[in-house]
């Protein structure tokens, strides 16, 4: 629970809304992809916030290597440094077809 001031607040209140079936089920797949329950949620965004997904553990593992691929073509563009563009090209083009790869 949230603590304001170094004092425990206790929500006792209820807002109760109607909505769809559909709608409930698309409530609790965005909280979750926040981290929020479908309370913290819809209170969070009743109150002008806007929850920020979280990425899952692919996902970061997926911008890790996207990272190393993009500091690889860095230091391949430093390495080379505006000299024989045509060995620069083709070792950036094997590098972007193993990223095309990881992002399928």
């Amino acid at each position: 629970m949230p603590i304001l001031a170094g004092m425990e607040v206790k929500r006792t209140e209820k807002i109760t809304f109607r909505c769809t079936v559909l709608e409930k089920a698309a409530l609790a797949e965005q909280a979750l992809r926040c981290g929020l329950t479908t309370s913290e949620y819809c209170r969070s965004l009743s109150l002008g916030g806007q929850p920020k997904e979280r990425y899952s553990e692919e996902e970061k593992a997926l911008l890790r290597d996207i990272a190393k691929i993009r500091g690889d073509l860095q230091r391949l563009n430093n390495y080379f440094g505006g000299r024989q563009y045509r060995e620069v090209f083709e070792e950036n083009r094997v590098i972007i077809e193993k990223l095309k790869k990881l992002l399928r």
